[in-house]
């Protein structure tokens, strides 16, 4: 596979969006969602809103449940900006207060899960073990197509120190009495990620911020152009992969 060689702008000020909504009509019909980027506050309130729950189905299984819809679609309500393919409507539309209450909650949630369409894994294997602390980097793929992303970007970060590890805790766990089966509630939070990434984070490519790289603008400027969901994707894959290291 070619991988493209188009940056992605993380300065951009909108995302458009597209989906089937008729996914088992013999046609599709697509329709399109522009929204602006949120904020940290309006990512950090939306994160809040999701409810995570552990929950056991066996003395040998867990399984986590997470119930987003009603946090994302508090968000596409405060961001929407314009539709396209509803009704016949082959031009862009900002909709009303009321259409915007009419759209189908599921539409609002396809929506938001496809602005953060993407995936990470770690790049490069060594045939050693190192002693020293690592250099890692991460490749993110960003679009709704594993095979065909429409961006590609490579994290470069250093390993995160014993002290910056321990203080890392992007979630807390409560228990819920009287349940039958073990059930624990878990919160997160999205300002850890953040703070992580930007420690660690020494090098980026396939992206721009006001179409410079990483390197050619000031670094605290380049870091908060970043959306705090794609540094949650790119810690929550290096942290994974230094967990599987201890689990070996």
């Amino acid at each position: 596979m070619t991988e493209t060689i188009e940056t992605y702008p993380f300065d951009a000020d909108h995302f458009e969006v597209a989906f089937n909504a008729q996914p088992s009509a013999d046609n599709p019909r697509l329709v399109y969602h522009r929204l602006r980027k949120p904020t940290f506050e309006e990512l950090n309130d939306r994160e809040g809103q999701i409810k995570y729950e552990m929950v056991e189905l066996s003395s040998h299984k867990d399984e986590i449940q997470a119930d987003d819809e009603t946090a994302n679609v508090r968000l596409w309500d405060k961001i929407i900006v314009s539709v396209k393919g509803y009704r016949g409507a082959g031009d862009w539309r900002e909709l009303t207060d009321e259409e915007k209450a009419q759209m189908r909650p599921v539409h609002k949630t396809v929506a938001i899960r496809a602005m953060y369409a993407g995936s990470c894994e770690i790049e490069g294997d060594r045939d050693y073990v190192p002693i020293e602390p690592e250099i890692w980097t991460v490749r993110q793929k960003i679009g709704t197509k594993e095979d065909r992303p429409d961006y590609v970007v490579r994290h470069t970060l250093r390993e995160p120190t014993e002290a910056e590890r321990v203080k890392f805790r992007p979630s807390t766990t409560s228990y819920i009495k009287g349940a039958r089966k073990m059930r624990v509630q878990i919160a997160t939070r999205l300002k850890p990620y953040v703070e992580l990434y930007d420690a660690l984070i020494e090098g980026v490519e396939g992206a721009t911020v006001g179409d410079r790289p990483f390197g050619e603008l000031n670094r605290a400027q380049f870091l908060a152009a970043i959306d705090p969901m794609w540094k949650r994707q790119v810690i929550d894959c290096l942290t994974s992969a230094l967990g599987a290291q201890l689990s070996d």
